[in-house]
């Protein structure tokens, strides 16, 4: 994430754009203390208690020549590096700097646009190439976020061969001794009886920081023990040997890791039993294996089968060092058990490990066992037609996707099978969507693994039953993409795919409106679906109770419809005999459209939850509602009726996620009323409306 301020455009007072931080260095300071002090103040107002945000350290990335009335000086941009914890909740307050996602950023950022200053665009251009060329070099990304080295100096030894003389200055000071000369010197003020060198010291010798394992203290925090109750134990015990004590390893891991060791030696009764006690087939063990890896690398078919069929265990699951059941079987040799993971319908068959080694270079290199036909079976299996995915769209079509890493295909993979051209594909996305739970996915998540956790994730996002739930993945608008770019808009098919959405939306209720706009959105969907207008055919009964469920909003079907039929005939009429309206389809899927993005809750994405109103002065009512945002703002529909109860804009509200993300509060800047909704779904809304914020073009801001 970036940090970004919006400010006015100067002599437009509506309009604003985002600009970079920016400070005036003093002559003679420290710049980068200055530097670190600015952000920290300039944090303040957004960040918990009023702490301000410590950045790592200070970077200077490029020097920009600036033009106008400033030409001949220069611009420089630093970099401050800084880490946050991921609760961390940072509260919108106006005219304040706002983080942002450079990723979004960079999708609308160019020289020409209005909306980021000239010099804050040149910059992030020149951020995200730089970044770029960062991620290539090993260990230089980690290296920004590292503590800086005062965070790191715990203890300052001064080495007396380095010590100045009374008679001697600072700036005198050699500093290009050699070891003898610092030995010598040592050995005259100290009078060391031995100098040690460090072997290591100046090697070209790669060290590696990775943590080879974590053990937690069991009685931490549980406060003093009950020392009476120690036992000393007796002298025989003291002299056992190394052998007893690998004993006693072994038999821990036995103790608490029943299902690895029943998987690891076959024994498919005591894994049967396990799997019925709810025991994790995902658990690893200290030695960071899960119970499959050990049934494959050992050879154990059944046991193998047992943890996929019953256990429901991922086949694509790693260990610590990313190898995959794949590759410990192929590793051995096990061509039983290569066959029995390659006809999992979830297999990755391009899975690498860590090393970027496939199964079948692990197979040729180890030789184990039956390694030929394990190798045979792994060739074979590269040219096998791949399961498929379907995709559907809110018409009830679908498009069957080819999934080349199986469970492991990532929303990006999906998108390219699609057959969108590049252009279109950046206005959708992959949603996963039940009865009662739409979620869009980011690119790199893995759909098919949702699907498999679809009841675990309903369980954990509403108080509803997930078995009453079927999850399906839906091609739709992408809730970030923002009206300015969509109204530019011409592909045929990526208007048809957006006014399928926008339709189903309208039937369902979601597009709350006044009567006059829906009955010309009905209108135009009977001039889509039915063609011109004919007086013999299309008569007053023809909008009977059926055909008015496709084109009318559900909500208004009983109550309102009836009463419509006349006014919704005389503008299909009036729109079929007009001339100076193309009748081609598109280009009335496109009219659609643009009378759609004027209501507020377009292209909003849907959350559940509930409010509390005061029916009484002893008693609360309860009010279930929608939860909608997009790039406008945030919107509530009472859930019932879709009645529209409060739509507020970015910039005229506040926002704040409540204790153990249950809800999320809402202070409106306008009439200074505050409410709470509780829902299990407001760390996502809260998610989602700092990422939108921002985002709604200058233009827009008055619609």
């Amino acid at each position: 994430k970036i940090l970004l301020l919006e400010v006015p455009i100067e002599g437009q007072k509506k309009k604003r754009k985002k600009v970079l931080l920016e400070t005036k260095l003093q002559g003679g300071t420290e710049i980068t203390q200055s530097i670190l002090d600015y952000v920290l103040e300039a944090t303040k107002p957004i960040s918990p208690a009023n702490q301000g945000i410590k950045g790592k350290r200070v970077v200077l990335m490029k020097k920009f020549p600036l033009d106008g009335e400033k030409a001949g000086q220069e611009a420089s941009l630093y970099v401050v590096p800084t880490v946050v914890k991921d609760n961390t909740k940072y509260a919108y307050s106006p005219g304040c700097p706002v983080f942002y996602c450079l990723q979004d950023i960079m999708r609308v950022c160019s020289e020409s646009s209005t909306h980021f200053a000239t010099l804050t665009a040149r910059m992030l251009i020149a951020l995200d190439k730089w970044l770029d060329e960062r991620h290539t070099q090993s260990h230089s990304i980690p290296a920004l976020f590292r503590p800086s080295p005062l965070e790191r100096i715990k203890t300052n030894v001064i080495n007396p061969a380095y010590a100045i003389d009374p008679g001697q200055t600072e700036s005198s000071l050699h500093m290009g001794y050699t070891a003898l000369e610092i030995k010598s010197k040592m050995l005259a003020l100290e009078k060391a009886d031995m100098c040690i060198y460090n072997p290591l010291f100046g090697s070209d010798l790669q060290y590696t920081n990775r943590v080879d394992k974590v053990v937690i203290n069991p009685y931490f925090g549980l406060g003093a023990p009950d020392y009476s109750k120690i036992q000393i134990p007796k002298r025989e015990k003291w002299q056992r040997s190394m052998s007893s004590v690998t004993e006693d390893k072994e038999h821990q891991w036995v103790d608490d890791f029943p299902l690895h060791r029943s998987a690891c030696e076959g024994d498919s009764d005591l894994l049967s039993h396990l799997l019925d006690k709810k025991f994790s087939v995902n658990q690893l063990d200290s030695d960071h294996w899960a119970p499959i890896h050990y049934a494959c690398w050992y050879g154990k078919v059944e046991a193998t089968r047992m943890l996929l069929e019953k256990g429901k265990c991922n086949p694509n699951l790693l260990n610590g060092q990313l190898s995959s059941p794949l590759h410990f079987a192929a590793g051995g040799g096990h061509a039983e058990i290569v066959q029995i993971l390659l006809n999992h319908p979830e297999i990755d068959r391009h899975i690498t490990d860590q090393q970027g080694r496939s199964p079948l270079n692990v197979c040729e290199e180890n030789k184990q066992n039956e390694w030929e036909e394990t190798a045979k079976l792994l060739k074979e299996a590269i040219n096998k037609p791949y399961e498929k995915a379907r995709i559907y769209r809110m018409d009830g079509s679908y498009r069957s996707v080819e999934l080349k890493h199986g469970n492991n295909t990532t929303v990006q993979q999906i998108m390219e099978g699609m057959r969108l051209s590049q252009e279109t594909q950046q206005y959708f996305t992959i949603w996963i969507c039940s009865e009662n739970l739409s979620l869009q996915l980011k690119p790199y998540h893995k759909p098919l693994q949702h699907i498999r956790d679809w009841p675990e994730i309903f369980t954990e996002l509403t108080n509803l039953d997930p078995q009453r739930e079927t999850s399906q993945l839906f091609l739709r608008r992408d809730v970030r993409l923002p009206l300015e770019i969509e109204r530019k808009i011409e592909d045929p098919l990526a208007i048809l795919i957006l006014f399928d959405e926008a339709r189903y939306n309208l039937l369902k209720g979601f597009y709350t409106s006044p009567d006059a706009k829906l009955i010309t959105l009905a209108s135009l969907l009977l001039q889509i679906v039915y063609g011109n207008y004919e007086s013999k055919k299309h008569k007053q009964g023809f909008l009977n109770e059926e055909n008015l469920k496709s084109i009318v909003p559900i909500t208004k079907l009983k109550s309102k419809a009836p009463h419509w039929t006349n006014r919704i005939l005389h503008e299909y009429k009036n729109l079929s005999t007009s001339e100076g309206v193309s009748k081609e389809m598109h280009h009335l899927q496109r009219m659609f459209l643009q009378n759609c993005w004027e209501i507020p809750t377009y292209g909003a994405a849907f959350f559940t939850g509930q409010i509390f109103t005061k029916a009484s002065s002893s008693s609360h009512k309860v009010i279930k509602v929608y939860v909608g945002v997009n790039v406008k703002g945030l919107h509530l529909l009472n859930m019932e009726t879709k009645a529209l109860l409060l739509s507020l804009k970015y910039g005229c509200f506040m926002w704040q996620l409540g204790d153990g993300d249950s809800c999320f509060q809402i202070h409106s800047l306008e009439n200074k009323m505050s409410f709470i909704v509780h829902t299990k779904q407001a760390g996502l809304v809260v998610k989602l409306l700092m990422k939108l914020n921002g985002q709604l073009m200058p233009s827009e801001r008055n619609e």
